[in-house]
Order: structure tokens, then sequence, then C-alpha cells
């Protein structure tokens, strides 16, 4: 996503939920751009935020409980998720949240095993395309495996017009 993306996506105002937030780097990066985030992980927050300021600033509300339990009251503009867990079983979390209306846009990683990766993601993201295609939602869907992490993909997902 570029810097006009960036911007036009994520701007001060809007609200978020972290899924697995601990230990707040996605958490961190929405705040920084005045965005609202429930934080939601059973383990606490650490790093810059559980020593910043803004961890008691109104932006941030941790939730200590289970992402996959967790649903919001109402719609989000974004959802992130960066649990440890099979990509299965985020990758059928994001759709839920898709089909659902719970969120507008996603950014979410998918830890891949050791063996098998390119079959993996390639099982994973089909299931969530199916899903959003059965339900007629239409989407963009963009995946990047980062130079840093060789076992992550990192999944950009947004809801589009027809």
């Amino acid at each position: 996503m570029d810097r006009g993306a960036q911007a036009r996506l994520l701007r001060p105002g809007m609200n978020a939920v972290d899924l697995g937030a601990a230990p707040g780097g996605w958490t961190w990066q929405l705040v920084k751009r005045g965005v609202r985030v429930t934080a939601v992980d059973n383990g606490p927050m650490k790093g810059v935020l559980a020593h910043h300021p803004l961890v008691q600033h109104p932006l941030v509300q941790h939730l200590r409980q289970d992402g996959f339990k967790y649903a919001p009251r109402k719609a989000v503009d974004w959802m992130v998720c960066d649990m440890v867990e099979k990509p299965s079983r985020v990758a059928a979390l994001i759709a839920a949240w898709f089909i659902a209306g719970w969120c507008k846009h996603s950014i979410f990683n998918l830890k891949l095993p050791m063996k098998q990766r390119v079959a993996t993601l390639a099982s994973v993201l089909g299931g969530i395309r199916k899903q959003l295609d059965d339900e007629g939602i239409h989407y963009r869907m963009l995946a990047k495996q980062l130079y840093h992490d060789r076992e992550e993909v990192t999944v950009f997902l947004t809801k589009s017009k027809g």
C-alpha cells in the first residue's frame, strides 16, 4: 500500500480491532495515525505500549480475552490480526468478519508451516476468496511475504465497490 492509499484508508477518527494484539506493534501503528483501537489479547501489552502514555489514552482499550471469541458491538473500519495460529483458522476468522460485516479493511498475518508453505497459502487464500465470492462480497486482496520473515505472509483485504 503506497503512502497515498495509507492516508486515504488510515485516517484519524477511524476505529479498529487488533486481534492478538500483544505485544502491541499493530496497535501502536494504528494509534500513531489517530485510529481508536480495541486491542484484544489474553496476554499483556509489551514494549512501547506497556510504558507509553498512549496506553492510558482513550484511543486504546485493551481487552484480555480470546481473539477468536471476540465480536465487536458494531462494525469497525479496520481489523488487524497477528495471532500465532494455524493459517486455516486465521483465514476462517477473517472471512467470518467480512461476511458478518464487522470490518471494511483488514491486515492479517498468516504463519506458514515449514513444509507445504505455497500449497497452504494457496489453500487458505483460495478459501477466503471462495467464501467472499459465495456471499457476493466485492473485495481486493493483496499478499506479500516480507523479506525479514520467511515463515509469514502479510495480507491486505478490503471491501470494494462492485
